[in-house]
């Protein structure tokens, strides 16, 4: 169901995005990249920085932390807070225009894709006069049996 990223593509944005807005580009925003790019799933900032640190990736917290911003700018990352107090991120163009379902009990995220709600938020921004560009759902809910839910982690 995940598109494939080219990640190659996204780096030349990134780069473009950088220049126009007058950054720098530097090997440890490019690092950061490559390593959002081996995530099939959403990763919080700590979780980046933690797992680039387990690599011996040479990145300060506050690099990782500015870059996730950049790439949020650009577009490149999606930005989104389920529960509790930190914002998970995924790649934008990992699996574009899709929503997510949260179990409030276990904390599992699953993303799905629903025509019906692309059609409603298009209908929505046509009578309003504006023009749909993307869209974010969640869903909060709770597994059919938490005790028995295999993604649950309370002990």
């Amino acid at each position: 169901m995940a598109a494939k990223t080219d990640i190659e593509t996204v780096k030349q944005t990134f780069s473009d995005y950088l220049r126009k807005m007058k950054y720098r580009s530097t090997p440890e925003r490019s690092r950061v990249l490559d390593r959002i790019a081996e995530y099939d799933r959403h990763f919080s900032a700590d979780e980046l920085y933690m797992h680039m640190n387990n690599l011996g990736d040479r990145v300060s917290r506050a690099t990782v932390y500015s870059t996730l911003d950049l790439l949020t700018q650009c577009n490149i990352l999606m930005k989104h807070r389920f529960q509790g107090e930190s914002a998970h991120f995924e790649l934008s163009s990992r699996m574009p225009n899709h929503d997510h379902l949260i179990c409030t009990e276990c904390g599992r995220i699953v993303e799905f894709r629903e025509d019906q709600i692309k059609k409603i938020r298009n209908q929505v921004c046509d009578t309003l006069g504006f023009r749909p560009r993307t869209h974010s759902l969640q869903i909060f809910a709770v597994c059919h049996d938490p005790s028995t839910c295999e993604y649950n982690q309370a002990e």
